[in-house]
């Protein structure tokens, strides 16, 4: 069997540095333990009793976390519905995060864009103001940076004027919680100047 100092010598004579002799360890020992033809060995920790640690310390998320979770949920499952061109598809991505009786609206929306070939174009920056929870209703205030997107024709790449977003878009999410989950209601832009 080869031992690692036989490697450590090895490796001085064909003149490669020795540089740490833990990462040595960690990668040829392994390696050397592989090649001896007999099993290695190796004495294990003992089984801690009951429940491990690690997983009994994580505390259930907050109302509040739970309602963030789900418009930020909301968000990135609207934009692939949005890539996805496909009424099917994007009414699958929605369900989750949508209530039932808006799903079909929002996808009617997005079916009559496509039908046009435009398309969407870049994200949406979140920044919330605040959440108020109102028992099995919840309204998030948020303050977005839509700058950086909008709709773009899909024929000729260019932007189609007045659909580039604004750097403060005031909004009021509301969220209703059906069933353990909360879903977003509705959405809409108040007209007053935020900031982030």
């Amino acid at each position: 069997m080869t031992s690692l100092r036989s490697w450590q010598t090895a490796l001085r004579k064909r003149c490669v540095p020795v540089v740490v002799p833990a990462i040595v360890t960690a990668c040829v020992l392994p390696v050397v333990a592989a090649c001896s033809g007999e099993p290695a060995l190796v004495e294990l920790p003992a089984k801690p009793a009951g429940t491990p640690a690690a997983l009994s310390q994580f505390a259930p998320a907050t109302p509040r976390q739970q309602v963030l979770a789900a418009l930020t949920g909301y968000t990135a499952a609207l934009g692939r519905a949005e890539q996805s061109r496909s009424d099917i598809v994007a009414r699958k991505l929605l369900r989750p995060y949508v209530a039932a009786s808006r799903i079909g609206g929002l996808v009617d929306a997005l079916s009559g864009i496509w039908a046009k070939g435009d398309r969407f174009y870049g994200q949406d920056v979140l920044h919330v103001l605040g959440v108020r929870i109102d028992g099995h209703r919840a309204f998030v205030h948020d303050c977005d940076d839509t700058s950086a997107m909008g709709l773009e024709s899909g024929a000729t790449g260019q932007i189609l004027p007045g659909t580039a977003g604004v750097q403060d878009a005031n909004l009021v999410t509301r969220l209703d919680q059906v069933a353990g989950h909360w879903l977003v209601e509705s959405q809409l832009p108040e007209d007053v100047p935020c900031a982030p």
